[in-house]
């Protein structure tokens, strides 16, 4: 779990948050909910402690209750409860499989959820749910290949809410955002139309579209969908910080730090308190935008989170434990070899000021065609600090044409384009 740690100025306006105080209203009641259903199974299980089913019904709440609070304790009751539903009764039980690969994942376990969910396609093989589940996996371990032949063979149910937001992502990475983001916008009308759904899984809907069209410059788009997903759920922290960083890239950075603060009030991560840091400095407040990245740093320091690749990258924008974060990145590819994985390879060991080596890693995290305006930002950077303006240019230019508003402090991409020898 992580343990937050928060400057005195800054737990000041966290522990006195309206939005805290009225989210916490409306959260009582959903999970109130949720743990008398905890209490009914427990009970069905006191009376069967062999019941299968009662297992996994509890780890299915157990993962619920965990994404909805964000404590990882609740992930790793998911875990053992399923396990035992596993180990009791396999055929007929893929529900348990699904709940331990979920708790897993959500864990960065990924090896494990691929042995387990592996197992599960291996049993039921023509379950197009699970093939996603693993080529969402197998995509996070960076086995393209493998990743491929699953999300192959789920096209013909393409816009089930189980499969479209692996899907999309597979296409997002390889280079089909346009396909990713219409089957994602084909998704969330199915969302709109289910309001049996958990707001907290609805949100997760709304997240992922607008953050989407916010990659691509899509600004406008962006917020209407952050602004309904805040509708279905209001509270929801993930929806409240991406609107600091849709705020931010409009250039408000006065309106970033009230999502912001909104949403660290509700529950704080490391992302958004990195954003809070760059906002105060974008308003001048220098002051505050330290006290931000102390508790950034503090927080990965204290909760050992540095594997945490948005932090990861903003320590290193920063110029701040390089070394660490280049050391974390080399150990995390020795399990996962994504794109991602090989990006931060890259930047920290640019930032090490070993550029020949950081474009071999940069020239894995560019092998899928992703259109990430930060992976052409820091392919851009690399190979104008090896002396390749001409590469460094074609970088740029990709970048802003994937977002025409993505930009880079202290240097703009512009700035940079700028500099370049013609």
């Amino acid at each position: 779990m992580i343990v937050l740690v928060l400057p005195a100025a800054i737990a000041g306006v966290w522990a006195m948050s309206a939005g805290r105080v009225d989210h916490a209203r409306s959260e009582n009641a959903g999970s109130a909910e949720r743990d008398a259903q905890i209490a009914a199974w427990s009970s069905a299980l006191a009376a069967d402690s062999l019941s299968a089913i009662a297992l996994g019904q509890l780890g299915a709440l157990h993962l619920q209750k965990a994404r909805e609070t964000g404590d990882q304790s609740s992930y790793v009751r998911a875990e053992e409860y399923a396990r035992r539903s596993i180990s009791l009764r396999k055929t007929r039980n893929g529900s348990s499989f699904v709940t331990l690969g979920a708790a897993l994942v959500a864990r960065h376990e990924f090896a494990a959820a691929d042995s387990v969910i592996s197992e599960l396609v291996s049993r039921e093989p023509d379950i197009p749910q699970y093939l996603a589940l693993l080529g969402e996996i197998k995509l996070e371990r960076g086995e393209y290949d493998a990743a491929r032949i699953a999300f192959s063979s789920v096209n013909g149910v393409r816009t089930h809410l189980s499969v479209a937001p692996r899907l999309s992502r597979w296409m997002e990475l390889t280079g089909n955002s346009r396909g990713a983001r219409d089957l994602l916008r084909q998704a969330l009308a199915e969302v709109e139309r289910r309001p049996d759904l958990p707001r907290e899984q609805a949100a997760w809907f709304y997240l992922r579209a607008g953050d989407l069209d916010m990659q691509h410059g899509r600004l406008r788009g962006a917020r209407k969908t952050f602004e309904a997903g805040l509708e279905r759920n209001p509270g929801d922290h993930r929806l409240l910080s991406a609107m600091s960083r849709l705020e931010a890239a409009n250039g408000n950075p006065r309106m970033a730090i009230l999502f912001g603060e909104r949403a660290v009030a509700i529950r704080p991560d490391l992302l958004t308190l990195g954003a809070l840091g760059n906002a105060y400095a974008v308003a001048g407040d220098t002051a505050m935008s330290s006290q931000y990245f102390k508790a950034l740093e503090a927080t990965v320091s204290a909760s050992g989170a540095a594997h945490d690749r948005a932090s990861s990258l903003m320590l290193l924008d920063r110029n701040a434990r390089v070394r660490e974060v280049l050391a974390v990145a080399r150990t995390d590819l020795l399990a996962r070899h994504d794109i991602y994985g090989y990006d931060i390879l890259a930047w920290a060991l640019h930032k090490s000021g070993r550029n020949i080596e950081a474009r071999v890693a940069m020239a894995q995290a560019l092998r899928l065609g992703t259109d990430d305006a930060t992976l052409s930002y820091h392919a851009g950077v690399i190979e104008r600090a090896l002396g390749n303006d001409a590469r460094a240019r074609l970088h740029f230019e990709r970048a802003l044409a994937i977002n025409p508003r993505f930009d880079k402090r202290p240097q703009s991409v512009r700035a940079m384009l700028d500099s370049l020898k013609s």
